[in-house]
């Protein structure tokens, strides 16, 4: 017999490859089905369960498998909480008001903000980019990207979605370093398993003091080391 629903051959009562249930002779010869069939749209969810997606790019397809969000979830999990830039910034205001014995007109996060802003118009900003390739199927290299993105804290902004890959663009926080800027991601398929094409932006600020390196260089050891779960 074959899936109606995604053609796969099979034998049994449901499709290894989607989980439909496979039609039988029974049901055409019956005609309408008088209830003693189940429905043409029922599924088995243990099958569905274990339907590989690994080399599933597709972003909305991925983050509806229990397994995916599960995954991503327990990274979201080890997630620390830091300070950002602006706290920091803050801080050492107070600071500066307590020596000065007066409160500064403005707090330094305000300043900082305005300062980034103008800085930006005129073009000036920062970033790094890194690559690489791996012997990972696509789909799984993004649920790994994802991960990634979770346990930093890193919040996406956007998903973009391409006939063969999947581009992803999220916060990067700001810290000691740099204000916030973004990162961007593309998880590609290629021949034997995906590439990763990975790009930092920090508008309005000219150095970012390794920053940018630091993050791309830990993401990219976050695609290479995670195991497939």
């Amino acid at each position: 017999m074959y899936c109606a629903e995604c053609g796969t051959k099979g034998t049994g009562k449901f499709c290894t490859g989607c989980g439909q249930r496979l039609a039988t002779a029974a049901v055409g010869q019956a005609g309408a089905n008088d209830g003693s069939l189940p429905a043409s749209n029922d599924y088995d969810a243990t099958v569905v369960l274990t339907i590989d997606w690994s080399d599933v790019i597709d972003y909305e397809t991925l983050i509806a498998i229990p397994a995916v969000r599960d995954r991503i979830a327990r990274a979201s999990a080890q997630s620390k909480k830091r300070m950002t830039g602006e706290e920091i910034l803050d801080l050492y205001g107070k600071a500066l008001g307590k020596l000065a014995g007066v409160p500064l007109p403005l707090s330094m996060s305000t300043i900082a903000g305005v300062a980034q802003s103008t800085y930006a118009k005129l073009g000036v900003k920062t970033g790094k980019s890194l690559s690489g390739a791996y012997v990972v199927p696509v789909g799984e290299m993004l649920v790994r990207l994802l991960c990634s993105l979770a346990k930093e804290g890193r919040t996406l902004r956007d998903v973009h979605q391409l006939s063969d890959g999947c581009i992803v663009r999220a916060a990067l926080p700001s810290d000691l370093f740099a204000l916030e800027g973004d990162v961007v991601v593309s998880v590609t398929r290629i021949a034997g398993g995906s590439c990763i094409e990975a790009a930092t932006e920090i508008p309005g600020q000219m150095f970012d003091w390794g920053k940018s390196t630091r993050c791309l260089a830990a993401m990219l050891a976050d695609l290479g080391a995670a195991a497939a779960a």
